[in-house]
Protein backbone atom coordinates (compact mmCIF):
# COMPACT_ATOMS: atom_id res chain seq x y z
CA UNK A 1 0.00 0.00 0.00
CA UNK A 2 2.83 2.38 0.96
CA UNK A 3 4.58 1.73 -2.83
CA UNK A 4 1.53 2.19 -4.48
CA UNK A 5 0.89 5.86 -2.61
CA UNK A 6 4.39 6.68 -2.94
CA UNK A 7 3.79 5.71 -7.27
CA UNK A 8 0.62 7.16 -7.57
CA UNK A 9 2.22 10.61 -5.66
CA UNK A 10 5.12 10.77 -7.84
CA UNK A 11 2.72 10.22 -11.05
CA UNK A 12 0.90 13.72 -10.19
CA UNK A 13 3.98 15.62 -9.19
CA UNK A 14 5.47 14.60 -12.37
CA UNK A 15 2.42 15.72 -14.18
CA UNK A 16 2.00 18.88 -12.76
CA UNK A 17 5.64 19.50 -13.10
CA UNK A 18 5.31 19.34 -17.04
CA UNK A 19 2.55 21.10 -17.20
CA UNK A 20 4.06 23.71 -14.93
CA UNK A 21 6.92 23.77 -17.53
CA UNK A 22 4.69 24.73 -20.31
CA UNK A 23 2.71 27.25 -18.54
CA UNK A 24 6.06 29.25 -17.67
CA UNK A 25 6.70 28.51 -21.89
CA UNK A 26 3.73 29.68 -22.81
CA UNK A 27 4.21 32.58 -20.59
CA UNK A 28 7.38 33.61 -22.05
CA UNK A 29 6.35 33.52 -25.57
CA UNK A 30 3.00 35.35 -25.13
CA UNK A 31 4.88 38.40 -22.93
CA UNK A 32 7.70 38.89 -26.06
CA UNK A 33 4.27 39.74 -28.15
CA UNK A 34 2.60 40.82 -25.01
CA UNK A 35 1.48 44.23 -27.15
CA UNK A 36 0.09 42.81 -30.07
CA UNK A 37 -1.27 39.46 -28.15
CA UNK A 38 -3.13 42.10 -25.76
CA UNK A 39 -5.37 43.66 -28.87
CA UNK A 40 -5.94 40.41 -30.40
CA UNK A 41 -7.10 39.17 -27.04
CA UNK A 42 -9.72 42.20 -26.73
CA UNK A 43 -10.58 41.83 -30.58
CA UNK A 44 -11.46 38.30 -29.83
CA UNK A 45 -13.60 38.95 -27.05
CA UNK A 46 -15.39 41.31 -29.19
CA UNK A 47 -15.85 39.41 -32.41
CA UNK A 48 -17.17 36.59 -30.09
CA UNK A 49 -19.56 38.97 -28.11
CA UNK A 50 -20.60 40.40 -30.85
CA UNK A 51 -24.23 39.32 -31.02
CA UNK A 52 -25.01 39.30 -27.04
CA UNK A 53 -27.74 42.07 -26.05
CA UNK A 54 -24.90 44.29 -24.35
CA UNK A 55 -22.81 43.55 -27.65
CA UNK A 56 -24.95 44.96 -29.88
CA UNK A 57 -25.97 47.90 -27.44
CA UNK A 58 -22.41 49.62 -27.85
CA UNK A 59 -21.63 47.76 -31.47
CA UNK A 60 -19.04 45.01 -30.62
CA UNK A 61 -19.53 43.78 -34.72
CA UNK A 62 -18.19 47.47 -35.87
CA UNK A 63 -15.39 48.03 -34.14
CA UNK A 64 -12.07 47.11 -35.31
CA UNK A 65 -9.68 48.94 -33.05
CA UNK A 66 -8.20 49.68 -29.46
CA UNK A 67 -9.07 53.33 -29.87
CA UNK A 68 -12.72 52.40 -31.22
CA UNK A 69 -13.41 50.48 -28.61
CA UNK A 70 -12.79 53.20 -26.06
CA UNK A 71 -15.12 55.44 -28.14
CA UNK A 72 -17.85 53.35 -28.11
CA UNK A 73 -18.04 51.31 -24.55
CA UNK A 74 -18.02 53.13 -21.82
CA UNK A 75 -16.86 52.25 -18.09
CA UNK A 76 -18.76 49.92 -16.25
CA UNK A 77 -19.24 48.66 -12.73
CA UNK A 78 -20.83 45.88 -10.92
CA UNK A 79 -24.15 47.75 -11.35
CA UNK A 80 -24.51 48.00 -15.04
CA UNK A 81 -24.36 44.46 -15.24
CA UNK A 82 -26.40 42.97 -12.59
CA UNK A 83 -29.40 43.34 -14.30
CA UNK A 84 -28.63 40.95 -16.66
CA UNK A 85 -26.64 38.67 -14.34
CA UNK A 86 -30.43 38.29 -12.13
CA UNK A 87 -31.84 37.99 -15.82
CA UNK A 88 -28.62 34.87 -16.26
CA UNK A 89 -29.59 32.96 -12.86
CA UNK A 90 -33.13 33.12 -12.58
CA UNK A 91 -34.28 33.25 -15.85
CA UNK A 92 -31.70 30.95 -17.57
CA UNK A 93 -31.29 33.14 -20.19
CA UNK A 94 -28.18 33.57 -22.43
CA UNK A 95 -26.18 35.53 -24.63
CA UNK A 96 -27.07 38.56 -22.72
CA UNK A 97 -23.15 40.31 -21.90
CA UNK A 98 -21.13 36.93 -23.21
CA UNK A 99 -21.98 34.32 -25.30
CA UNK A 100 -19.21 31.92 -23.81
CA UNK A 101 -21.19 29.76 -21.20
CA UNK A 102 -20.72 30.37 -17.85
CA UNK A 103 -19.87 27.60 -16.11
CA UNK A 104 -19.21 28.90 -12.46
CA UNK A 105 -20.03 32.12 -10.47
CA UNK A 106 -17.31 34.05 -8.42
CA UNK A 107 -18.90 35.67 -5.29
CA UNK A 108 -17.27 39.03 -4.41
CA UNK A 109 -15.72 38.81 -0.62
CA UNK A 110 -18.79 40.34 0.39
CA UNK A 111 -17.12 43.06 2.37
CA UNK A 112 -19.98 45.79 1.55
CA UNK A 113 -23.19 44.51 1.43
CA UNK A 114 -25.05 41.19 -0.59
CA UNK A 115 -22.12 39.54 -2.35
CA UNK A 116 -21.84 40.00 -5.96
CA UNK A 117 -21.88 37.08 -8.23
CA UNK A 118 -19.32 37.72 -10.91
CA UNK A 119 -19.87 34.84 -14.25
CA UNK A 120 -17.16 32.59 -14.53
CA UNK A 121 -16.91 30.80 -18.26
CA UNK A 122 -14.90 28.17 -19.31
CA UNK A 123 -12.38 30.75 -20.64
CA UNK A 124 -11.71 31.76 -17.49
CA UNK A 125 -11.87 28.56 -16.03
CA UNK A 126 -8.81 26.98 -18.77
CA UNK A 127 -6.84 30.34 -17.56
CA UNK A 128 -7.42 29.75 -14.26
CA UNK A 129 -5.48 26.31 -14.63
CA UNK A 130 -2.70 27.83 -16.80
CA UNK A 131 -1.96 30.27 -14.66
CA UNK A 132 -3.50 29.97 -10.88
CA UNK A 133 -2.52 26.46 -10.81
CA UNK A 134 -0.26 24.84 -13.00
CA UNK A 135 2.71 27.52 -13.28
CA UNK A 136 3.19 27.30 -9.84
CA UNK A 137 4.38 24.16 -10.01
CA UNK A 138 6.42 24.78 -13.14
CA UNK A 139 8.65 27.92 -11.08
CA UNK A 140 9.58 25.76 -7.99
CA UNK A 141 10.87 22.55 -10.81
CA UNK A 142 12.43 25.43 -12.31
CA UNK A 143 14.27 26.79 -9.06
CA UNK A 144 15.02 24.20 -7.42
CA UNK A 145 16.80 23.14 -11.22
CA UNK A 146 18.63 26.23 -11.49
CA UNK A 147 20.19 26.25 -7.56
CA UNK A 148 20.36 22.43 -7.16
CA UNK A 149 20.64 20.96 -10.37
CA UNK A 150 17.43 18.97 -9.56
CA UNK A 151 13.57 19.18 -9.08
CA UNK A 152 12.21 19.37 -5.80
CA UNK A 153 11.03 16.00 -3.94
CA UNK A 154 7.94 14.54 -4.13
CA UNK A 155 5.89 14.51 -1.49
CA UNK A 156 2.18 15.87 -0.14
CA UNK A 157 0.87 19.45 0.60
CA UNK A 158 -0.96 20.83 2.66
CA UNK A 159 -3.71 23.08 1.33
CA UNK A 160 -5.64 25.16 3.29
CA UNK A 161 -8.76 25.33 0.27
CA UNK A 162 -12.11 24.92 1.09
CA UNK A 163 -14.92 24.80 -1.90
CA UNK A 164 -18.23 24.53 0.00
CA UNK A 165 -20.54 23.24 -2.48
CA UNK A 166 -23.22 25.72 -3.72
CA UNK A 167 -25.20 26.71 -6.36
CA UNK A 168 -27.32 29.38 -7.85
CA UNK A 169 -31.39 28.88 -8.52
CA UNK A 170 -30.47 27.35 -11.73
CA UNK A 171 -28.18 25.06 -10.60
CA UNK A 172 -24.60 26.56 -11.72
CA UNK A 173 -21.85 26.42 -9.06
CA UNK A 174 -20.62 29.57 -7.33
CA UNK A 175 -18.57 30.10 -4.21
CA UNK A 176 -14.51 30.29 -4.61
CA UNK A 177 -13.28 29.64 -8.49
CA UNK A 178 -11.22 26.52 -6.49
CA UNK A 179 -14.11 24.66 -6.71
CA UNK A 180 -14.96 24.43 -9.60
CA UNK A 181 -11.57 24.04 -10.99
CA UNK A 182 -10.53 21.30 -8.33
CA UNK A 183 -14.32 19.29 -8.47
CA UNK A 184 -13.53 17.20 -11.95
CA UNK A 185 -10.14 16.24 -9.68
CA UNK A 186 -11.95 15.54 -6.63
CA UNK A 187 -10.65 11.66 -6.75
CA UNK A 188 -7.10 12.38 -7.41
CA UNK A 189 -6.48 14.91 -4.68
CA UNK A 190 -5.07 12.74 -2.40
CA UNK A 191 -2.48 11.29 -4.59
CA UNK A 192 -1.05 15.14 -3.72
CA UNK A 193 -3.30 16.94 -0.81
CA UNK A 194 -3.07 15.95 3.06
CA UNK A 195 -6.47 16.65 3.16
CA UNK A 196 -9.20 14.16 2.67
CA UNK A 197 -11.86 15.58 -0.49
CA UNK A 198 -14.45 16.01 2.82
CA UNK A 199 -12.43 19.11 3.87
CA UNK A 200 -11.37 20.15 0.77
CA UNK A 201 -15.06 20.24 -0.25
CA UNK A 202 -16.60 20.02 3.13
CA UNK A 203 -20.82 19.62 3.32
CA UNK A 204 -20.98 21.11 6.99
CA UNK A 205 -19.47 22.92 9.50
CA UNK A 206 -16.21 21.78 10.88
CA UNK A 207 -13.36 22.73 13.00
CA UNK A 208 -10.86 23.58 10.20
CA UNK A 209 -7.81 24.45 11.50
CA UNK A 210 -7.56 21.22 13.54
CA UNK A 211 -8.85 18.97 10.59
CA UNK A 212 -6.35 20.22 8.16
CA UNK A 213 -3.54 19.85 11.12
CA UNK A 214 -5.06 16.12 11.79
CA UNK A 215 -4.43 15.03 8.59
CA UNK A 216 -1.43 16.21 8.26
CA UNK A 217 0.92 15.80 10.83
CA UNK A 218 0.83 12.26 10.85
CA UNK A 219 2.53 12.71 7.30
CA UNK A 220 5.87 13.05 7.45
CA UNK A 221 6.51 13.58 4.03
CA UNK A 222 4.92 17.02 3.51
CA UNK A 223 6.63 19.16 0.98
CA UNK A 224 4.97 22.58 0.38
CA UNK A 225 1.96 24.36 1.55
CA UNK A 226 -0.24 26.23 -0.22
CA UNK A 227 -3.30 28.81 0.02
CA UNK A 228 -5.31 31.75 -1.57
CA UNK A 229 -3.37 34.02 1.21
CA UNK A 230 -1.30 33.76 3.34
CA UNK A 231 -3.26 34.61 6.96
CA UNK A 232 -4.37 31.14 6.56
CA UNK A 233 -1.16 29.63 6.81
CA UNK A 234 -0.40 31.48 9.49
CA UNK A 235 -3.48 31.34 11.42
CA UNK A 236 -3.49 27.15 11.08
CA UNK A 237 0.09 27.57 12.89
CA UNK A 238 -1.00 29.81 15.27
CA UNK A 239 -3.87 27.59 16.47
CA UNK A 240 -1.25 24.62 16.50
CA UNK A 241 1.11 26.54 18.90
CA UNK A 242 -1.80 26.59 21.45
CA UNK A 243 -3.14 23.35 20.88
CA UNK A 244 -0.25 21.04 20.26
CA UNK A 245 -0.58 19.05 23.35
CA UNK A 246 -3.93 18.38 22.39
CA UNK A 247 -3.57 17.66 18.87
CA UNK A 248 -0.66 15.31 19.40
CA UNK A 249 -2.67 12.74 22.07
CA UNK A 250 -4.92 12.66 19.36
CA UNK A 251 -2.48 11.39 16.53
CA UNK A 252 -0.94 8.54 19.04
CA UNK A 253 -4.30 7.64 19.95
CA UNK A 254 -5.56 7.81 15.75
CA UNK A 255 -8.60 9.64 16.81
CA UNK A 256 -10.40 12.97 16.78
CA UNK A 257 -10.74 15.06 19.53
CA UNK A 258 -14.38 14.76 21.52
CA UNK A 259 -14.26 18.17 21.83
CA UNK A 260 -13.82 18.86 17.84
CA UNK A 261 -16.71 20.24 15.99
CA UNK A 262 -17.56 17.26 13.50
CA UNK A 263 -20.95 15.22 13.00
CA UNK A 264 -21.01 11.76 13.99
CA UNK A 265 -21.37 10.17 10.67
CA UNK A 266 -18.40 12.64 9.21
CA UNK A 267 -16.18 11.79 12.37
CA UNK A 268 -16.71 8.25 11.94
CA UNK A 269 -15.70 8.04 8.09
CA UNK A 270 -12.70 10.21 9.07
CA UNK A 271 -11.63 8.43 11.71
CA UNK A 272 -11.27 5.41 9.49
CA UNK A 273 -8.77 7.00 7.25
CA UNK A 274 -6.70 7.99 10.48
CA UNK A 275 -4.25 4.94 12.77
CA UNK A 276 -2.89 5.44 16.16
CA UNK A 277 0.90 6.46 15.63
CA UNK A 278 2.75 6.90 19.27
CA UNK A 279 5.98 7.32 17.69
CA UNK A 280 4.70 10.42 14.90
CA UNK A 281 3.36 11.94 18.56
CA UNK A 282 6.40 11.58 20.19
CA UNK A 283 8.36 13.26 17.27
CA UNK A 284 5.94 16.08 17.68
CA UNK A 285 5.47 16.59 21.00
CA UNK A 286 9.80 16.45 20.92
CA UNK A 287 10.03 19.32 18.13
CA UNK A 288 6.60 21.19 19.65
CA UNK A 289 8.55 21.73 23.17
CA UNK A 290 11.33 23.30 21.59
CA UNK A 291 8.96 26.17 20.61
CA UNK A 292 7.90 27.36 17.03
CA UNK A 293 10.69 28.62 15.34
CA UNK A 294 11.32 27.13 12.49
CA UNK A 295 8.96 24.63 13.42
CA UNK A 296 7.90 23.40 9.57
CA UNK A 297 11.03 22.17 8.35
CA UNK A 298 11.89 20.67 12.09
CA UNK A 299 8.66 18.47 11.85
CA UNK A 300 8.63 18.10 8.13
CA UNK A 301 12.48 17.64 7.01
CA UNK A 302 11.64 17.26 3.55
CA UNK A 303 9.90 20.55 3.02
CA UNK A 304 10.54 22.24 -0.18
CA UNK A 305 8.16 25.48 -1.04
CA UNK A 306 5.03 27.61 -0.04
CA UNK A 307 3.05 29.37 -1.98
CA UNK A 308 0.52 31.98 -1.13
CA UNK A 309 -0.30 35.42 -1.77
CA UNK A 310 2.03 37.34 0.53
CA UNK A 311 2.72 40.58 -0.67
CA UNK A 312 0.64 43.80 0.00
CA UNK A 313 -1.58 44.20 2.27
CA UNK A 314 -0.39 40.51 3.63
CA UNK A 315 2.82 41.67 3.76
CA UNK A 316 2.33 41.36 7.69
CA UNK A 317 1.74 37.60 7.69
CA UNK A 318 4.89 36.77 5.30
CA UNK A 319 7.06 38.36 7.94
CA UNK A 320 5.13 35.95 11.02
CA UNK A 321 5.29 32.87 8.51
CA UNK A 322 9.32 33.23 8.24
CA UNK A 323 9.05 32.62 11.96
CA UNK A 324 7.51 29.20 11.00
CA UNK A 325 9.70 28.44 8.29
CA UNK A 326 12.82 30.00 8.29
CA UNK A 327 14.05 32.51 5.67
CA UNK A 328 15.76 29.81 2.93
CA UNK A 329 12.38 28.05 2.18
CA UNK A 330 11.31 29.48 -1.29
CA UNK A 331 8.12 31.34 -1.69
CA UNK A 332 6.04 32.34 -4.83
CA UNK A 333 3.46 34.59 -3.96
CA UNK A 334 1.08 33.22 -6.77
CA UNK A 335 -0.80 35.99 -8.69
CA UNK A 336 -2.58 39.34 -8.69
CA UNK A 337 -6.14 38.77 -8.99
CA UNK A 338 -9.74 39.27 -7.76
CA UNK A 339 -13.02 38.04 -8.44
CA UNK A 340 -13.60 39.61 -11.90
CA UNK A 341 -9.63 38.30 -13.32
CA UNK A 342 -6.74 36.46 -12.68
CA UNK A 343 -4.84 39.54 -14.18
CA UNK A 344 -0.63 39.04 -13.26
CA UNK A 345 1.16 36.01 -12.38
CA UNK A 346 4.44 35.68 -10.38
CA UNK A 347 7.42 34.49 -12.73
CA UNK A 348 9.97 33.62 -10.31
CA UNK A 349 10.18 32.79 -6.34
CA UNK A 350 10.17 35.77 -4.11
CA UNK A 351 9.32 38.43 -6.20
CA UNK A 352 6.32 41.15 -5.07
CA UNK A 353 5.59 41.97 -8.47
CA UNK A 354 3.69 40.21 -10.87
CA UNK A 355 3.62 39.39 -14.77
CA UNK A 356 0.56 40.91 -16.91
CA UNK A 357 -1.35 38.45 -18.58
CA UNK A 358 -1.61 39.45 -22.31
CA UNK A 359 -4.45 36.85 -22.83
CA UNK A 360 -6.09 37.16 -19.79
CA UNK A 361 -8.18 39.89 -20.52
CA UNK A 362 -7.62 43.21 -21.85
CA UNK A 363 -6.27 45.82 -19.20
CA UNK A 364 -6.34 49.56 -19.92
CA UNK A 365 -4.40 52.13 -17.47
CA UNK A 366 -5.49 55.37 -15.82
CA UNK A 367 -2.62 57.35 -14.64
CA UNK A 368 -3.68 57.70 -10.66
CA UNK A 369 -1.85 61.21 -10.67
CA UNK A 370 -4.20 62.18 -13.85
CA UNK A 371 -7.12 64.70 -13.47
CA UNK A 372 -8.53 62.91 -16.44
CA UNK A 373 -10.25 59.93 -15.33
CA UNK A 374 -11.63 59.37 -19.28
CA UNK A 375 -8.36 58.94 -21.05
CA UNK A 376 -6.67 55.43 -20.65
CA UNK A 377 -3.22 53.95 -21.73
CA UNK A 378 -2.59 50.59 -23.19
CA UNK A 379 0.35 48.14 -21.98
CA UNK A 380 2.74 49.65 -24.80
CA UNK A 381 2.51 53.18 -23.13
CA UNK A 382 3.28 52.42 -19.72
CA UNK A 383 5.76 53.60 -17.79
CA UNK A 384 8.45 52.04 -15.13
CA UNK A 385 7.94 53.45 -11.60
CA UNK A 386 4.53 54.80 -12.23
CA UNK A 387 1.20 54.00 -10.32
CA UNK A 388 -2.60 53.45 -12.81
CA UNK A 389 -5.66 52.67 -11.62
CA UNK A 390 -6.57 49.20 -13.63
CA UNK A 391 -9.57 48.80 -15.93
CA UNK A 392 -10.33 45.14 -16.58
CA UNK A 393 -11.95 43.64 -20.05
CA UNK A 394 -12.36 39.98 -19.31
CA UNK A 395 -13.10 36.74 -20.70
CA UNK A 396 -16.71 36.54 -19.12
CA UNK A 397 -18.54 39.41 -20.01
CA UNK A 398 -17.50 42.11 -18.49
CA UNK A 399 -16.01 45.02 -19.92
CA UNK A 400 -13.81 48.23 -19.51
CA UNK A 401 -14.76 47.44 -15.70
CA UNK A 402 -13.26 49.79 -13.09
CA UNK A 403 -12.17 47.22 -10.27
CA UNK A 404 -10.84 50.57 -8.54
CA UNK A 405 -7.43 48.77 -8.18
CA UNK A 406 -4.60 50.86 -7.96
CA UNK A 407 -0.90 49.34 -9.22
CA UNK A 408 2.69 50.22 -9.71
CA UNK A 409 4.70 49.63 -12.17
CA UNK A 410 7.27 47.52 -11.49
CA UNK A 411 9.89 46.71 -15.04
CA UNK A 412 9.02 44.50 -17.79
CA UNK A 413 9.04 40.93 -18.77
CA UNK A 414 9.63 40.40 -22.09
CA UNK A 415 6.92 43.30 -23.45
CA UNK A 416 4.58 42.50 -20.45
CA UNK A 417 4.55 45.18 -17.47
CA UNK A 418 5.19 43.65 -14.07
CA UNK A 419 2.71 45.51 -11.75
CA UNK A 420 2.49 45.65 -7.98
CA UNK A 421 -1.06 45.94 -6.02
CA UNK A 422 -1.17 49.00 -4.16
CA UNK A 423 -4.41 50.03 -2.64
CA UNK A 424 -7.99 50.07 -3.96
CA UNK A 425 -9.50 53.81 -4.49
CA UNK A 426 -12.93 53.00 -2.47
CA UNK A 427 -10.90 51.86 0.73
CA UNK A 428 -9.29 55.16 1.78
CA UNK A 429 -9.24 56.98 4.63
CA UNK A 430 -10.04 60.68 4.50
CA UNK A 431 -11.72 63.18 6.82
CA UNK A 432 -10.46 66.37 6.30
CA UNK A 433 -9.01 65.89 2.42
CA UNK A 434 -5.91 63.82 3.10
CA UNK A 435 -7.34 60.71 1.51
CA UNK A 436 -5.09 57.91 3.35
CA UNK A 437 -4.53 55.07 1.15
CA UNK A 438 -3.87 51.18 2.02
CA UNK A 439 0.00 52.22 0.25
CA UNK A 440 0.28 54.89 3.30
CA UNK A 441 -0.96 52.27 5.87
CA UNK A 442 1.46 49.78 4.31
CA UNK A 443 4.78 51.79 4.44
CA UNK A 444 4.33 53.30 7.82
CA UNK A 445 4.13 49.76 9.41
CA UNK A 446 7.13 48.78 7.85
CA UNK A 447 8.98 51.67 9.30
CA UNK A 448 7.47 51.43 12.34
CA UNK A 449 8.71 48.19 12.13
CA UNK A 450 12.30 48.86 11.50
CA UNK A 451 12.30 51.64 13.97
CA UNK A 452 11.25 49.97 17.00
CA UNK A 453 11.84 46.11 16.37
CA UNK A 454 8.40 45.36 17.01
CA UNK A 455 6.64 42.86 14.60
CA UNK A 456 3.06 44.03 13.81
CA UNK A 457 0.63 40.96 12.85
CA UNK A 458 -2.14 43.04 12.05
CA UNK A 459 -3.13 46.69 11.88
CA UNK A 460 -6.43 48.72 10.68
CA UNK A 461 -7.66 52.25 10.48
CA UNK A 462 -10.81 53.76 11.81
CA UNK A 463 -11.92 57.47 10.99
CA UNK A 464 -13.76 58.99 14.34
CA UNK A 465 -15.20 61.65 12.95
CA UNK A 466 -17.41 61.97 16.42
CA UNK A 467 -13.95 63.51 18.12
CA UNK A 468 -13.68 67.26 17.58
CA UNK A 469 -11.61 67.50 15.53
CA UNK A 470 -11.74 64.53 14.07
CA UNK A 471 -9.11 62.21 14.03
CA UNK A 472 -7.04 59.06 12.93
CA UNK A 473 -7.68 56.01 15.22
CA UNK A 474 -4.66 52.96 14.64
CA UNK A 475 -5.24 49.39 15.45
CA UNK A 476 -2.64 47.34 15.99
CA UNK A 477 -1.58 43.70 16.72
CA UNK A 478 1.75 43.33 18.48
CA UNK A 479 3.57 39.96 18.04
CA UNK A 480 4.70 40.09 21.54
CA UNK A 481 3.45 42.36 24.52
CA UNK A 482 3.90 46.31 24.47
CA UNK A 483 5.46 47.92 27.28
CA UNK A 484 2.75 50.36 28.70
CA UNK A 485 5.05 53.02 28.90
CA UNK A 486 6.34 52.75 25.42
CA UNK A 487 3.16 52.95 24.19
CA UNK A 488 2.87 56.88 23.92
CA UNK A 489 6.10 56.86 22.47
CA UNK A 490 4.93 54.41 19.59
CA UNK A 491 1.44 56.71 18.74
CA UNK A 492 3.93 59.09 18.18
CA UNK A 493 6.27 57.48 15.84
CA UNK A 494 3.08 55.80 14.25
CA UNK A 495 1.50 59.26 13.71
CA UNK A 496 4.60 61.08 12.62
CA UNK A 497 5.60 58.12 10.08
CA UNK A 498 1.74 58.36 8.77
CA UNK A 499 2.64 62.78 8.13
CA UNK A 500 5.50 61.51 6.10
CA UNK A 501 3.39 58.85 4.15
CA UNK A 502 1.13 61.25 3.57
CA UNK A 503 2.57 64.61 3.75
CA UNK A 504 -1.77 66.04 3.94
CA UNK A 505 -2.43 64.33 6.84
CA UNK A 506 0.59 65.53 8.88
CA UNK A 507 -0.13 69.00 7.36
CA UNK A 508 -3.69 68.76 9.06
CA UNK A 509 -2.39 67.27 12.46
CA UNK A 510 0.02 69.97 12.46
CA UNK A 511 -2.41 72.87 12.24
CA UNK A 512 -4.88 71.22 14.12
CA UNK A 513 -7.52 70.57 11.56
CA UNK A 514 -7.47 66.94 12.28
CA UNK A 515 -6.73 65.50 16.36
CA UNK A 516 -3.83 63.73 17.43
CA UNK A 517 -3.79 60.03 16.47
CA UNK A 518 -5.05 57.54 19.34
CA UNK A 519 -3.60 54.15 19.42
CA UNK A 520 -5.34 51.03 20.35
CA UNK A 521 -3.15 48.03 21.17
CA UNK A 522 -5.54 44.89 19.89
CA UNK A 523 -5.71 41.71 21.73
CA UNK A 524 -3.46 38.66 20.63
CA UNK A 525 -5.08 37.16 17.90
CA UNK A 526 -8.24 39.25 17.35
CA UNK A 527 -7.82 39.33 14.02
CA UNK A 528 -7.60 35.83 13.68
CA UNK A 529 -10.85 35.77 15.90
CA UNK A 530 -12.63 38.11 12.98
CA UNK A 531 -11.68 35.47 10.20
CA UNK A 532 -13.30 32.54 12.25
CA UNK A 533 -16.24 35.06 12.64
CA UNK A 534 -16.16 35.82 9.00
CA UNK A 535 -16.16 31.73 7.89
CA UNK A 536 -18.80 31.29 10.16
CA UNK A 537 -20.98 33.92 8.42
CA UNK A 538 -20.32 31.79 5.24
CA UNK A 539 -17.51 34.16 3.51
CA UNK A 540 -15.09 31.77 2.16
CA UNK A 541 -11.83 31.77 3.56
CA UNK A 542 -10.31 31.92 0.17
CA UNK A 543 -11.58 35.34 -0.28
CA UNK A 544 -10.76 36.98 3.21
CA UNK A 545 -8.62 39.77 2.55
CA UNK A 546 -7.14 41.92 5.83
CA UNK A 547 -9.39 44.76 7.28
CA UNK A 548 -7.77 47.72 6.94
CA UNK A 549 -10.36 50.14 7.05
CA UNK A 550 -12.80 50.14 10.59
CA UNK A 551 -15.60 50.68 7.94
CA UNK A 552 -18.78 49.35 9.29
CA UNK A 553 -20.74 49.39 12.81
CA UNK A 554 -19.73 45.41 12.38
CA UNK A 555 -15.85 45.89 12.38
CA UNK A 556 -16.50 48.89 14.87
CA UNK A 557 -18.30 46.52 17.17
CA UNK A 558 -15.90 43.82 16.86
CA UNK A 559 -12.83 45.37 16.98
CA UNK A 560 -13.31 47.92 19.38
CA UNK A 561 -14.56 44.94 21.92
CA UNK A 562 -11.13 43.12 21.93
CA UNK A 563 -8.83 46.21 23.13
CA UNK A 564 -5.99 45.24 25.31
CA UNK A 565 -4.93 49.13 25.92
CA UNK A 566 -4.57 52.31 23.93
CA UNK A 567 -3.19 55.25 24.45
CA UNK A 568 -4.73 59.26 23.61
Amino acid sequence: MAIFKSLTNHIFCSVMKKRGANALRHLDDVSKRAVSASEETLLKILHDNANTEYGRKFGFGEIDSVDEYKKRVPFSTYDDYEPYISRMIQNDEEDLITSYPVRHYALSSGSVGVPKHIPVSQATLDNYAIYGSSILFGVMDEYYRNTTGKTYKDGYCLNTIEAVPMMTENGIPKGPISGTALRPFADQLQNFMTSPSELVFPEESMDMKYMKLRFALPVRNVTCMTAAFMTALVDLMTWLESNWEDMCNDIEKGVIGEAVQVSPETRRRLESMLNPDPQRADELREEFSKGFDKIVPRIWPDFQWLGAIGTGGFSQYTLKMRQYTGKNIPYSYLNYAASESLMAVARRTGEDSFVLLPDGGFYEFIPADSDDEDTTLTIDQLEEGKDYEIVVTNLSGFYRYKIKDVIRVKGFYNEAPTVSFLYRKNQMISIAGEKTNEEALRWTIAKFQDETGVLVRDYSIYADTDSKPGRYVMLIEPDEEIPADKLPEYRDRIERLLGQANPSFGQKVNDGTLGRTKLLIMQQEAYMFYRDMMILKGVSPNQLKPVRAIDTIMKENFFFHLVEDEVE
